[in-house]
C-alpha cells in the first residue's frame, strides 16, 4: 500500500472516531464523548427563545405540522414545567416518524443538565433552565440508546435567526443515528412558519400576560394619559433588575428581553459609570413595536430631585426615565416612564410597578396604543428570569 493511500486511509478511520467534546464535568474523572453523526445550521427568522419553549410544549399538531415524515407524537412523561422556556429533566415522548427509508418508533428522553457540563456555555447552568441546549437520550425501535446534543444561538445581523448546532454521540449504529439527526434537522428548520406565532400566542400572550395587571386613566388636563403596571417577576432579585438599566448595551441583548417585540438598541449617550443605579442622563436609542406598531425611542435616564416623576417613590429601587419619539423629539411634549420595584413575601422575586405618562395624540399612531403598551410591560418584563440571572452572575459576580 502506497504511503499517500495510508495517510488517506488512516484520516478517514480519525474523522470517524474523533471526540466531539472532552471533559463533561461528571463526577469523577472527565470522559470523552465519540462522535456518531451531527448536522449544522441555521433556521431564519425564528429566535432560539422559541426552540426553547419548543421541547416542553411541543405537540401533535407542531411536531407534524413541520415535518410530513412525523406521523405521531405523544408525551409517556410530560414535562414537569412546561410554560417556561427551557426543557424539563426527566420528560419523555414516543414518536412515529419515516427516516433513512423506514418507518421508527422513536423514544426520547431528556436527560439531566449538568451531565453536560464541559460541552454546552456554562452560563446555562447560571439560570433555572437551560438557555442554549437540549439534551435528549434517543432510542430507535427498542435499539440501544444514545445521546443527541441540540445546542442554538441567536445569529444573523439583525440576531433574528438561529444557529444549530446537533451531536448524537456513542451510537452503536452510526448509520441510523445519522438519519435521525437529519431527520431532526428537517422537523426544527419546518417549525419556521408556525413556532413564533405559537410561541407569541400560547406563551407571551396567555402566559406572561396573566402574570400582571395594568389599568389607565382618563385623559387629563395636560392632554396626558397615565398607564400603570403592576406584576410580580420571579426568579430575579431586586439587584439584578437594578443594574440591568446600565447593561442593557446592544441590540443582541435588547432582544433577549422580548424577541418579537424589541428590534434594536444603542446607547446615543452612554452612562457614565455603569453600576447598580441608572445613569442620569444616559440616552437608549431604542426601536420596539407597541402593539403593531414600531416605534423609535430616546429613554434619557431622568434626575428625580431636578424633575419630580409624576409618581411618589416609595420602592427603594426605581428607574425614572423622559421618553421621545425620535423623529418628534422637541416637537412634542415628553413623555415619562417610571418602575419601581421591591422584594415579593416569598423572597424569590419583585414586585414591579411601572407608571407611564404619554400625550393621548399617541392615540393617533394606534387607537389601542395604552392597551398594548400596557401588554408590552407585560410581555417584556416576565422575560427577565429567562436570561437576566445569567448575565448578573458572569458580568457581575464573576461566577
Amino acid at each position: 500500500m502506497s504511503q499517500p493511500l495510508r495517510s488517506f486511509i488512516l484520516a478517514g478511520v480519525i474523522s470517524l472516531i474523533q471526540p466531539a467534546y472532552f471533559g463533561q464535568d461528571l463526577p469523577g474523572a472527565a470522559q470523552a464523548q465519540v462522535l456518531s453523526a451531527s448536522a449544522q445550521f441555521v433556521v431564519p427568522a425564528t429566535r432560539p427563545e422559541a426552540f426553547s419553549w419548543y421541547w416542553d410544549n411541543v405537540d401533535q399538531g407542531l411536531f407534524t405540522g413541520a415535518n410530513g415524515d412525523n406521523s405521531a407524537f405523544r408525551w409517556i412523561q410530560p414535562p414537569a414545567s412546561p410554560q417556561h422556556l427551557g426543557y424539563s429533566e426527566g420528560a419523555r415522548y414516543q414518536a412515529t416518524s419515516t427516516f433513512g427509508g423506514a418507518r421508527h418508533t422513536v423514544d426520547v428522553s431528556y436527560l439531566d443538565p449538568a451531565t453536560m457540563h464541559g460541552r454546552v456555555a456554562s452560563d446555562n447552568f447560571l439560570g433555572s433552565k437551560p438557555y442554549s441546549f437540549v439534551a435528549q437520550s434517543v432510542s430507535i425501535d427498542g435499539k440501544p440508546p444514545f445521546t443527541v446534543l441540540v445546542q442554538y444561538t441567536p445569529t444573523g445581523s439583525t440576531f433574528s435567526d438561529t444557529q444549530f448546532r446537533i451531536q448524537a454521540t456513542l451510537a452503536s449504529d452510526p448509520r441510523l443515528a445519522q438519519a435521525y439527526v437529519d431527520h431532526l434537522r428537517k422537523t426544527l428548520c419546518g417549525l419556521k412558519p408556525t413556532l413564533t406565532e405559537a410561541l407569541n400566542q400560547r406563551y407571551f400572550n396567555a402566559v406572561l400576560k396573566a402574570r400582571g395587571h395594568y389599568a389607565f386613566g382618563p385623559v387629563d388636563k395636560n392632554w396626558n394619559v397615565t398607564l400603570t403596571i403592576v406584576q410580580e417577576i420571579k426568579g430575579i432579585t431586586p439587584e439584578m433588575l437594578a443594574w440591568w438599566w446600565d447593561h442593557i448595551g446592544s441590540t443582541e441583548r435588547y432582544r433577549l428581553w422580548q424577541p418579537i417585540d424589541h428590534v434594536s438598541f444603542e446607547w446615543t449617550v452612554p452612562p457614565n459609570s455603569p453600576d447598580l443605579q441608572y445613569d442620569i442622563g444616559a440616552v437608549q436609542k431604542a426601536k420596539e413595536y407597541i402593539g403593531k406598531t414600531a416605534l423609535t425611542l430616546n429613554i434619557t435616564g431622568a434626575d428625580p430631585h431636578a424633575v419630580p416623576p409624576p409618581v411618589p417613590l416609595t420602592d427603594p429601587g426605581y428607574f425614572y426615565a423622559r421618553t421621545d419619539l425620535t423623529l418628534l423629539a422637541g416637537i412634542l411634549p415628553s413623555n415619562s416612564l417610571t418602575h419601581q420595584w421591591r422584594p415579593n413575601a416569598a423572597g424569590d422575586g419583585v414586585i414591579l410597578t411601572s407608571t407611564f405618562v404619554n400625550t393621548v395624540l399617541a392615540r393617533i399612531l394606534n387607537k389601542d396604543f395604552f392597551d398594548d403598551l400596557g401588554s408590552h410591560a407585560l410581555r417584556e418584563f416576565q422575560m427577565l428570569p429567562y436570561f437576566l440571572p445569567r448575565l448578573y452572575k458572569r458580568e457581575y459576580l464573576n461566577q
